[in-house]
């Protein structure tokens, strides 16, 4: 199964109401960092579109599923990239390799 380690970190975000202050998101205890796999191969990838694998609870995300510039962080990525990260580029992730 083609996979990459990854992680995502984004401001603290709710979709009802838009990007919360700092304030907001110490009281409501939010964790905006994530780990977790990038994958084309799940039951939930659509059109060969690949989706993220979230460590902690398995929840899968789609580009779309995540706040607005939301940095994906791709552990070993290697020279050239393989096709996973290229198709993750154009299924509208913001994808980065790990320095």
């Amino acid at each position: 199964m083609p996979t990459m380690t990854c992680h995502w970190r984004h401001e603290a975000f709710s979709r009802d109401a838009g990007i919360r202050t700092n304030e907001d998101a110490a009281r409501t205890n939010v964790d905006s960092a994530r780990t977790g796999i990038l994958t084309d191969e799940h039951q939930e990838v659509m059109n060969g579109r690949p989706v993220l694998v979230e460590d902690a609870t398995g929840r899968v995300y789609q580009s779309a599923d995540l706040p607005p510039d939301t940095r994906v962080v791709v552990a070993r990525v290697g020279d050239p990239p393989p096709p996973l990260f290229e198709n993750a580029r154009r299924a509208g992730f913001d994808i980065v390799a790990a320095d």
